[in-house]
């Protein structure tokens, strides 16, 4: 019942943060420009007004009701065919990521605890931490430039890396996308095994003769799910904001490439116009990128559901 009651809190703040970005994004930029002498830009003023931003949002939802498929992005082409085949894209490559990521950072948090007291640990809790330590940003560059240098030098097959026509610029954005998520959980999958080996019903099922490999996947891996799944969200935001720096540096035409650039237009100005934004792309994109996270959210909850033991549930009720 408490994790039905939270899926209803998800929902609900979804809808409060999608119509509080829409509220952002329709704000009157009406500006007031001052120039000197030759039309020289000195300053800008800028006043808000209550109406006309309750003018725009209404106007935003009247548009929307008037226009089939949000309209026409382009002669042939509306803006509802153009978001939903960006947001594909970036479909294909994040729920992998997601699926991925708690894949290969659960099995890698169980080989950082069984080295941890071994001469190699530094492949277990060495690598993680270099990887969590560092930027992404750093080790998705040289792995970039590592690969044309290899495949310049003959020693190494050519991989397309930039574009979202080919499947291995898929695979490519899914390994990009998989680095911080997976150390990042392997250190947590670690910190948690840790914690519950030391608990008294371990020591009893060692006592009764129980190897250590049923010991580790039965009782103490079942029992860290709970905190290893309290980070689900963290690791969603991550994926979806290291999602627009994997889309840019590979030129991958996907739903963080199509915000970026609907909002681009607001970033800049000239003297005499008003600052614009493709309002109707952002709020797709926006709407795109919540619905994630709030599905994300609600499978989460539904795997606490499956592995937390019922008096713990009763103590969060």
């Amino acid at each position: 019942m408490v994790y039905f009651k939270k899926a209803i809190e998800q929902f609900v703040l979804w809808i409060v943060c999608v119509f509080l970005f829409i509220g952002i994004l329709f704000m009157p930029v009406t500006t007031e420009y001052q120039t000197g002498q030759g039309g020289q830009f000195e300053s800008a003023s800028y006043q808000y007004e209550l109406d006309k931003h309750i003018a725009n949002i209404k106007g935003f939802f009247t548009y929307i009701k008037e226009n089939p498929d949000l309209g026409e992005f382009v002669p042939g082409e509306s803006y509802g065919h153009r978001i939903a085949g960006k947001a594909w894209k970036s479909l294909l490559l994040i729920v992998p990521t997601l699926i991925f990521a708690y894949i290969f950072g659960i099995l890698k948090g169980i080989f950082d605890f069984r080295m941890q007291k071994k001469k190699l640990n530094f492949l277990g809790n060495g690598t993680t931490w270099l990887f969590i330590s560092m930027p992404d940003l750093f080790f998705i560059i040289i792995i970039q430039i590592g690969l044309m240098f290899l495949y310049e030098k003959g020693l190494f097959f050519h991989v397309t890396l930039y574009g979202s026509e080919k499947l291995e610029t898929y695979i490519v954005g899914i390994l990009f996308l998989l680095i911080y998520p997976v150390f990042y959980l392997a250190n947590i999958t670690n910190v948690s095994l840790q914690e519950q080996s030391g608990n008294d019903y371990i020591r009893t099922a060692r006592s009764k003769g129980t190897s250590d490999v049923k010991i580790l996947f039965i009782h103490i891996l079942k029992n860290s799910f709970p905190r290893i799944l309290a980070h689900a969200n963290t690791i969603t935001l991550y994926v979806l904001s290291n999602l627009f720096i994997v889309e840019k540096l590979m030129n991958f035409q996907g739903a963080a490439d199509g915000l970026f650039n609907a909002v681009l237009r607001g970033t800049g100005f000239k003297v005499g116009m008003e600052i614009m934004v493709d309002g109707i792309s952002a709020a797709g994109y926006t709407v795109f990128f919540a619905s994630i996270i709030l599905v994300s959210n609600l499978v989460t909850q539904l795997f606490k559901s499956l592995v937390t033991p019922v008096s713990q549930e009763v103590d969060h009720e």
